[in-house]
Order: C-alpha cells, then sequence, then structure tokens
C-alpha cells in the first residue's frame, strides 16, 4: 500500500468550497473603522433613496421657505432664541412658511390670521402632535390629556376634566381651594418680608398653581413646606420640565434617535421610573383615602370610579 500523507488528500466537498470561494473559518473580525463606515454608508444611502422617491413622486404644493441643508435641515436658523428668529424669516417667506428640521417637516403659522385658520377652521385636522422623546419616555408613550391623539380616549380625557376641573360649575365647586391657596401666598410673602428675605415671586406663583391642581385632582397640596415626599416631587418636577425643554437631535432627525447621542433619552427613562413608582404611591394613599371625601370626589376620584364602572359592564 502507498504511504500518503492526509495533509494531501481533500475531501470533495473542500475542494468546491475553496473553488466557490467559501469563507476560511479563521475570518479577521471587524475593526470600528469597518462598522463606522458601515453606519456611514447606510445613512447616505437613506438619505439618498429618499430624496430620489420624493424626486420621482412629485413635490407637494408647499408654502414658501428657505432650502436649508441636507440632513440637517433649517436647524442653524433657528440659533438660541427660536421664536425671534422664525419671526425675522416670516418678513422674508410670509406668516405662513415651510421650514425643514432636521428631516422632519413644519408649517409656521406667524400671524393672527394664520393661526386662527389652523387652530379653529382647521384645528381637527391639525390637532394631534407629533411625537417626540418626552412624549414618548415621560408622557407614558403619549396617552395623556396633552400628547394624546384626537379620538376617543382623548375625548374622555377632555369630558372628565371639563367635568371635574374646567367646566364653569367645577370652577365654581372649587373657588374656596383658589382662595385658601391666595392666603396662603400672602401669608408666605409676608413672613418673608418678616424676616428681611425676598421672595422668589415666579416660584412662588409656580407652587401655588401646582397646589390648586393638586387639591382639584388629588385633595392634597403637593408642595408643602417640608416634608420628604413633598421634597422628591418638587425635584421630579423640575427635572422632568428640564428634560422635557430640552433640544434632542432624535425629535428632528428620527433616523438616528435610536443612538441617543446627547442622553437625554436615557435620562428621561430613568426620571420616569421614579416619577411613576411616586405616582403609584400616591394612588395607593389615595385610595386608603377614600371615605374621608366622601361627598366632596376629587378628580382622580371620578377618573377611578370611571374605571371600575367600565370594569364592572
Amino acid at each position: 500500500p502507498l504511504d500518503i500523507p492526509l495533509s494531501l488528500i481533500q475531501s470533495p466537498t473542500e475542494e468546491s468550497d475553496r473553488e466557490m470561494g467559501a469563507p476560511l473559518a479563521s475570518s479577521t473580525p471587524l475593526s470600528l473603522r469597518d462598522v463606522i463606515a458601515g453606519i456611514v454608508l447606510f445613512l447616505v444611502t437613506r438619505l439618498f433613496l429618499s430624496y430620489l422617491l420624493r424626486a420621482v413622486s412629485g413635490r407637494r404644493p408647499l408654502p414658501p421657505g428657505p432650502k436649508g441643508w441636507p440632513f440637517i435641515g433649517c436647524l442653524p436658523l433657528l440659533g438660541r432664541m427660536p421664536h425671534v428668529s422664525l419671526f425675522e424669516l416670516a418678513k422674508v417667506y410670509g406668516p405662513v412658511m415651510y421650514l425643514k428640521l432636521g428631516t422632519s417637516a413644519m408649517v409656521v403659522a406667524s400671524s393672527p390670521a394664520a393661526a386662527k385658520a389652523f387652530l379653529k377652521t382647521l384645528d381637527t385636522t391639525f390637532t394631534d402632535r407629533p411625537p417626540n422623546a418626552g412624549a414618548t419616555h415621560m408622557a407614558y408613550n403619549a396617552e395623556d390629556l396633552v400628547f394624546a391623539d384626537y379620538g376617543p380616549r382623548w375625548k374622555l380625557l377632555r369630558k372628565l376634566s371639563n367635568l371635574h376641573m374646567l367646566g364653569g360649575k367645577a370652577l365654581d365647586d372649587w373657588a374656596a381651594v383658589r382662595r385658601a391657596e391666595m392666603v396662603h401666598m400672602f401669608r408666605t410673602v409676608q413672613d418673608h418680608a418678616r424676616r428681611g428675605e425676598a421672595v422668589d415671586v415666579p416660584e412662588m406663583l409656580s407652587y401655588g398653581i401646582a397646589n390648586m391642581m393638586g387639591m382639584v385632582m388629588l385633595s392634597k397640596r403637593v408642595f408643602e413646606s417640608g416634608g420628604s415626599e413633598s421634597s422628591e416631587f418638587k425635584v421630579m418636577v423640575v427635572e422632568l420640565m428640564t428634560l422635557a425643554g430640552l433640544f434632542n437631535v432624535g425629535d428632528f432627525i428620527p433616523s438616528i434617535a435610536w443612538m441617543d447621542l446627547q442622553g437625554i433619552e436615557g435620562a428621561m427613562k430613568r426620571v420616569h421610573l421614579k416619577w411613576d413608582a411616586l405616582i403609584r404611591r400616591m394612588i395607593e394613599e389615595h385610595e386608603a383615602t377614600r371615605e374621608e371625601r366622601k361627598g366632596k370626589p376629587d378628580m382622580l376620584d371620578a377618573v377611578m370610579q370611571y374605571r371600575t364602572d367600565n370594569e364592572v359592564k
């Protein structure tokens, strides 16, 4: 018998794989440069295809406006004071103008007549709010009264709000609460005056309005002068309002929102977890004291009663 080394023997499968260019088992891993190049290629291809589709489908009849730059649109034109920049742009392009903020389209109404057309004449057409990170991560996926789409749920929330908080009868019923809070604010001013301390009027008014709403909705002043829960509530409200007012690039360029380049969405999720835990605790305490409010239900009582009635049905 012939003594043939095993290294010289190839199976038909191995030989055919080599001829067809099958990948070797010891392939080199992708480098960071390859990953970045792939992401850039993906974004450029996506932008090119979207531009091509718009060119093929034809231009829509849009109001006049500045052209802007690729990918970022007219974002640089807004500057540090967007309301002033929009006012100056309206002098050039008219009371109704079209802007591309990032890859998101926007129409600006800058005159009373244009605002009336959008907000009154065509209100049902433009009633929905565009999605954004704040509504998604801090407003329960845009399911609250402010961000919910126009539909049965929003109509129900509006009805409950009018009946128990904003309607004429509700305002009369809660007049004593407003008077009591005003008296509390005046006494706070007097106390500061006796001690020779300055009064932060905007902060005092914000706390006063929040306490009025807290009494109407929870039968509870949410900004007491002391207490750990009150302090926790204050801190979280400030965090929520601060995060909601930040410029988040992902809201205007949705294709890169998943990257969370500024870390804003991650912060929103963390604050929402703490906020949700606090709200759940307040609801549990509210349920435990329901008997104390018989004959004087608040907004949360009405919402919970509606939920109970529908579960029974």
